[in-house]
């Protein structure tokens, strides 16, 4: 998919991406542009192969390149948090316990 502009902007804890696609005049059929929708899954398919890793969405849109108004649109996500260094934990080993010896014995059971 092409992009007339594509830029991410890293801010706190938010990740800004701004789109913008090419318009697909009506009235100019010899463009070769064909009807062109940008949602959500593409945006984020981009950012996979810019590798960008991101949390999940706070905003979103959806480009339309058929209707001037809906060209360009902006996409915000969470920052993916990073998992704190793990603190160090010392483990004791336990000393193994003796089965108890008073196993319950099946019954046999009698017909009358």
């Amino acid at each position: 998919m092409t992009f007339e502009i594509f830029d991410i902007v890293e801010k706190e804890d938010e990740i800004h991406v701004f789109v913008q696609i090419s318009y697909r005049n009506r009235h100019n059929k010899n463009q070769g542009l064909q009807k062109l929708q940008v949602k959500t899954n593409d945006i984020v398919s981009e950012l996979l192969n810019r590798k960008i890793s991101h949390g999940k969405t706070l905003s979103t849109t959806t480009l339309k390149n058929y209707r001037s108004e809906d060209i360009a649109g902006t996409w915000i996500f969470e920052k993916k948090k990073l998992d704190k260094s793990a603190e160090k934990v010392i483990l004791s080993i336990e000393e193994e316990k003796p089965a108890s010896k008073n196993k319950s014995k099946a019954k046999k059971k009698t017909s009358k």
